[in-house]
């Protein structure tokens, strides 16, 4: 199988970019949700048509590159984004999830979180 270089340069400038603002806003290396979300966010940015259908196909498709079931990958992410919303820096958050940070007592839904990340590297070079 021959892996296209551009975008395996993509995918590891993604991956960098995502765990420098996930490690900066408080999410835990060390859970599972951490790892699916990284790969979510990646799977979301080459194909945005997947936000449209998180449940049926995002999820999914994390599952299967982690051999893992769909809803263990939803509840893994949930846990994880709860566990940066309820320890982690409260500042880094709130600059970069802005507006849906709010006073930071509601924690945001899975797929805004992952649009979010998608739209900050699909807006920044």
């Amino acid at each position: 199988m021959k892996v296209n270089m551009e975008d395996e340069r993509s995918r590891v400038n993604i991956y960098r970019r995502t765990t420098y603002h996930m490690v900066k806003c408080g999410f835990r290396a060390r859970q599972k949700g951490y790892r699916y979300l990284r790969e979510a966010v990646w799977i979301a940015y080459q194909e945005p048509e997947v936000l449209s259908s998180v449940t049926k196909r995002l999820y999914p498709e994390v599952a299967k590159r982690f051999n893992t079931t769909d809803k263990q990958v939803e509840r893994a992410i949930r846990n994880a984004i709860e566990t940066a919303w309820n320890k982690g820096d409260p500042e880094s958050l709130k600059t970069f999830f802005k507006e849906i940070y709010g006073d930071g007592t509601i924690r945001p839904t899975n797929t805004k979180v992952i649009e979010m990340f998608v739209g900050f590297f699909r807006n920044t070079p």
